[in-house]
């Protein structure tokens, strides 16, 4: 009996081997990224990658898994909650059950192959199909500068209104992937082309301003080998520009070589180094003023600002400061041109925000998208649907100061009263009907008034606005939503207070979509909804209404997907004005994004978007 059960444990147990031996691990693949594998049982495994100046990107694929539950812990790197995928195209988290802490996950697969990677693959080969798609875009040309070391083309993107003269053009040169691993960084600036090649009133005026330099690989041997940092000779490229054309690796020569050809003809005028980084939250690389100087330092956090206003995964509290080093582009820059190229790192993370929310391709392309505008409003450029208005054009009645004071104003300074008395008007150029928001920009100061008067007209329409000027500096604040008819401009008039000193630094005034449709006027007829305030928000926002007549009201909140979040009225309420506050501290596991407040009476319902930022 006894030796009976010896031979079944026996055969038991080489079934066991026998099904589990078939597991394997390959990085035969653009971009992957495995050393070596260990197991002791054939459940458990070990892996290490190809380090080079680090082992932080793997790539690899396991084949053999189907049904079968695996643990799997890579030895070198630290991966947040990895992606892995079925076909090699959709990846997907595992979930913090199946990754648990970091750089382990396990789990049982569902199909024989499966394909993990530290953050989504962005490979030689689907840039190749990307650029093939964009290629076809008329304001779009394709340029291979040179070849690395293996014969991969260094590719430029040049991005433009070809029928505009270059001359008068302000120029902007935005490269990647110089560290292959950080493939969220391209994704953002995948999501940058999006913006620059759609059919828009706003992007084409840009397209007729600025000529886009883009370089979507910086390294794309080491791309393609899947390195972590370095190029295929295990060069890290961030760290050349400094040295004789002799010691540089010739990819970072080819891009210097370019890069001068273009600024000595024009510097640049923006200039932004995309990477990625470990850390749980995007930042900006802003160089201090002593290793640059007071201007360029405060141009800097300028375009920053810009950059992250309205932004729910961007905070001000990411960023951050560095001396500027001659070995970084930027000090190759500055070494050559000045203050006359403003120039930035720009990292995003591999895993979350600072707002917890978790990085995605569509969130980094939200961020290639917003980079956009952030380039043109820094440049000042001022399309009829995309309007800034700075103090410099404004009309000025009473006694008002320049000040250029601190970090968080627009463009070259900002007017200051602290007589109480006297107004700045800023005025629109015509514009085409339709709805509009409006925006104010101003730096705070604790001395600033905590209700400045904005005035808004169009037409025989006015309409008062209250904001503190105390918080809330050196970003687009939102004032109100208005309809215009066509022809009309759009007046903003900021009154002084004797309150405290009253800023009026610069306006924004953003198109929305055309006039109200018949069904929105007689939602007009039947109520009035106003957009929340503040917003952004946190945790807490007020939603105003005002009902024509007394009737039965449901005011809804719905997160991004539709789903219901919470009821905060729904009863009878009499004609007049309504306040009600929506508290998202209230709600576990919200995180930052769009949601939607919906008013709904007897005949008719709106909705309204409304930003939560943590």
């Amino acid at each position: 009996m006894k030796l009976q059960l010896l031979v079944f444990f026996i055969v038991y147990f080489m079934i066991n081997i026998l099904i589990f031996s078939q597991i394997k691990f390959s990085d035969n693949f653009e971009s992957g990224n495995i050393e070596s594998i260990t197991t002791t049982d054939s459940v458990k495994y070990y892996v290490t990658t190809k380090s080079d100046v680090g082992g932080r990107w793997f790539y690899f694929k396991i084949s053999g898994v189907k049904n079968k539950y695996i643990y799997v812990k890579i030895n070198n790197s630290d991966a947040n909650r990895p992606v892995y995928s079925y076909d090699n195209v959709n990846f997907e988290r595992f979930t913090s059950e199946e990754s648990p802490s970091l750089n382990v996950f396990q789990k049982t697969f569902s199909n024989d192959s499966v394909f993990i990677a530290y953050y989504n693959p962005y490979t030689f080969s689907y840039l190749q199909d990307r650029i093939e798609e964009w290629g076809i875009n008329p304001s779009v040309k394709i340029d291979t500068l040179g070849f690395s070391p293996n014969n991969f083309p260094m590719q430029q993107i040049t991005i433009t209104d070809f029928s505009v003269p270059d001359d008068n053009k302000y120029s902007v040169w935005i490269h990647a992937r110089t560290h292959p691993g950080e493939t969220p960084s391209s994704f953002q600036f995948d999501g940058l082309v999006q913006k620059l090649i759609e059919n828009d009133d706003v992007i084409d005026y840009y397209r007729k301003n600025i000529i886009f330099y883009l370089i979507p690989f910086n390294n794309p041997e080491g791309v393609y080998y899947g390195r972590s940092r370095t190029n295929y000779y295990n060069v890290d490229q961030e760290r050349e520009w400094n040295k004789t054309p002799e010691q540089t690796a010739s990819e970072v020569q080819i891009l210097k070589t370019r890069l001068k050809e273009i600024c000595d003809q024009k510097p640049v005028d923006v200039f932004l180094n995309l990477h990625s980084q470990s850390s749980p939250y995007c930042t900006f690389w802003i160089h201090t003023p002593g290793s640059t100087s007071d201007y360029f330092y405060r141009r800097e956090y300028q375009f920053s600002n810009l950059n992250i206003s309205d932004n729910p995964y961007f905070q001000f509290g990411d960023y951050s400061e560095s001396n500027l080093a001659s070995h970084f582009p930027e000090g190759w820059l500055w070494a050559n041109y000045g203050e006359k190229t403003m120039a930035l790192t720009y990292e995003t993370p591999y895993d979350h925000y600072s707002n917890g929310e978790w990085v995605t391709n569509e969130n980094l392309y939200e961020l290639g998208y917003r980079t956009i505008y952030s380039i043109g409003e820094y440049l000042e450029l001022s399309p009829t649907k995309h309007q800034i208005l700075d103090n410099t054009y404004a009309y000025i009645e009473g006694e008002w100061n320049n000040n250029k004071t601190g970090l968080e104003f627009y463009s070259d300074d900002f007017l200051v009263n602290s007589t109480g008395s006297g107004s700045v008007e800023f005025t629109s150029e015509a514009l085409p009907a339709g709805k509009y928001d409006v925006y104010a920009w101003w730096p705070t100061s604790s001395a600033n008034s905590y209700k400045t008067q904005f005035e808004l007209i169009t037409g025989f329409d006015s309409h008062i606005i209250e904001k503190t000027q105390k918080t809330n500096g050196g970003q687009w604040n939102f004032l109100k939503d208005l309809e215009v008819k066509d022809g009309m401009d759009l007046s903003v008039k900021i009154n002084s207070d004797k309150s405290g000193l009253v800023a009026a630094d610069a306006i924004r005034i953003i198109y929305r979509g055309p006039l109200t449709t018949i069904d929105e006027r007689n939602i007009a007829e039947s109520f009035y909804l106003y957009q929340n305030y503040p917003n952004p928000f946190n945790p807490s926002t007020t939603i105003r209404f005002e009902l024509k007549e007394s009737q039965n009201v449901i005011l809804n909140i719905f997160n991004p997907l539709g789903q219901l979040v919470e009821t905060l009225t729904d009863r009878y309420l009499s004609a007049g004005s309504h306040e009600f506050i929506f508290n998202a501290a209230e709600h576990k596991g919200l995180s930052s994004g769009v949601y939607y407040y919906q008013l709904t009476t007897e005949s008719y319902s709106q909705t309204k978007g409304m930003v939560l930022v943590k």
